[in-house]
């Protein structure tokens, strides 16, 4: 897995249409703070590395799926715990924020459902995506906010299913050939996701012209495509097996 973490987080900042990509002129904690966020994405992304690895080492056996079910549930509550405690947590002691809002709490998910709570029930005048004023925040922003960890955690766990299905599918070919399928594999499942993610996001369409889409099904709709893979992979694996 540790190939595929260090691909993402070296990959990352690339993404970010910025030159140069890196800045190592902010702080230390800075840094640490991006490096557990990118991590939070990362790990998903690794354990198709981690379902590949599993098939190999146990074969189809009982143990196979049970070690793949703790895998991804360990896994993903980690992913889950970086990007919904730690990385808000340690962005929010940089102190890099507006001054009138220094006293603000950590946008942890027990914040994100109490800016929500708050929102509905005192809609502003106008709605703004200002981090500093999160009472005037969109409730379906506020909601995929609340989702997104969730969904990215439950990604990963799709992940390792997609892995052991490559490795099965694959499993007869070279071993060039095999290492070159694989990471097709596994990189566009997970670009179909963060694309569906960000084509789905509620963020463009409300800056567009103030359109409000449903947070959560911006969330959780780009999981039908790992999932609609693993179906074609199970498809061609059984094809393939029984002819």
């Amino acid at each position: 897995m540790l190939p595929w973490c260090l691909f993402w987080v070296a990959c990352r900042p690339l993404l970010g249409l910025r030159w140069p990509p890196f800045d190592w002129s902010g702080p230390f904690d800075r840094l640490v703070a991006a490096l557990f966020a990118d991590l939070a994405t990362a790990l998903p992304l690794a354990l198709f590395a981690a379902g590949v690895v599993l098939l190999r080492e146990m074969g189809s056996t009982r143990r196979l799926i049970r070690t793949v079910i703790t895998t991804s549930i360990v896994v993903g509550a980690v992913s889950y715990w970086l990007d919904a405690w730690v990385a808000p947590t340690m962005i929010h002691r940089l102190g890099d924020r507006p001054e009138e809002t220094m006293d603000a709490s950590p946008v942890t998910p027990p914040e994100i459902l109490r800016d929500l709570r708050y929102v509905e029930a005192n809609p502003p005048e106008e709605y703004s995506l200002q981090a500093g004023y999160p009472s005037r925040i969109p409730p379906n922003v506020l909601r995929a906010q609340l989702h997104y960890p969730v969904a990215t955690a439950v990604f990963g766990i799709v992940n390792v299913l997609l892995g052991v299905l490559a490795a099965r599918l694959t499993v007869d070919l070279r071993r060039g050939r095999r290492r070159n399928a694989l990471l097709a594999i596994g990189l566009a499942s997970w670009i179909g996701f963060v694309a569906l993610q960000i084509l789905l996001g509620p963020v463009r369409p409300f800056l567009r012209d103030g359109t409000m889409t449903s947070g959560i099904a911006a969330a959780w709709l780009p999981l039908l495509f790992p999932l609609a893979v693993a179906l074609l992979l199970t498809y061609l694996v059984r094809r393939r097996r029984y002819g």
